[in-house]
């Protein structure tokens, strides 16, 4: 049986669970170059890989691997960007948050809105501990946004990935579940930490 997708809502988005009709808007996004710059990976290049992005997600999402929604306007359904938590690691409490919003609604405070609302699922209802995120250090605007939230940097992980031809380093930060405010510190239950 299928376990029903957590709806997040916040005072202007609605964070849904992706599906095949935001394939469109989504390789409008992450085909931008200027958005995925620090995200990893290429720009998409075609609906079929917007379309294998989605089928990740929610197969993530249904393995408890990860899970990752999509950022609407409240009153509109429209795909903005996605947000959500990979790399699960279920006996030590913990995951990583990755995030990307559409560059036209940058500058807005959209992403600091969702980020605390997945911080708040993260810790209050899946009873994660500890939260990283994995940042190129040339991405100062995704660290600012991180910092404000309450993460702190451990450290440079240098040259700990390959990407366009070359290792790059990444910074680490971490946010614990003590420091989230509105965050119940309970003793985390590993069966609590599926997706």
């Amino acid at each position: 049986m299928r376990r029903r997708f957590p709806i997040l809502i916040t005072e202007r988005l609605i964070l849904r669970e992706p599906t095949r009709a935001d394939a469109m808007r989504l390789l409008a996004v992450w085909s931008d170059e200027d958005t995925v710059r620090y995200f990893g990976t290429g720009p998409l290049e075609s609906r079929a890989e917007a379309l294998e992005e989605i089928r990740s997600f929610r197969k993530g999402t249904s393995a408890g691997d990860s899970i990752r929604w999509v950022l609407t306007e409240r009153g509109r359904d429209d795909y903005l960007g996605d947000i959500g938590f990979f790399d699960f690691a279920p006996e030590h409490a913990r995951a990583e948050v990755g995030f990307l919003l559409d560059r036209s609604h940058w500058g807005q405070g959209l992403m600091r809105e969702a980020l605390a609302a997945v911080l708040d699922y993260g810790f209050c209802v899946k009873c994660l501990h500890r939260v990283e995120a994995l940042v190129d250090p040339r991405n100062q605007l995704c660290l600012g946004l991180l910092e404000r939230v309450g993460f702190r940097c451990e450290g440079t992980l240098r040259e700990y990935e390959f990407e366009h031809d070359q290792f790059i380093d990444l910074v680490l930060l971490s946010l614990l579940q003590r420091d989230w405010p509105g965050a119940d510190v309970v003793s985390p239950v590993a069966g609590h930490l599926t997706a």
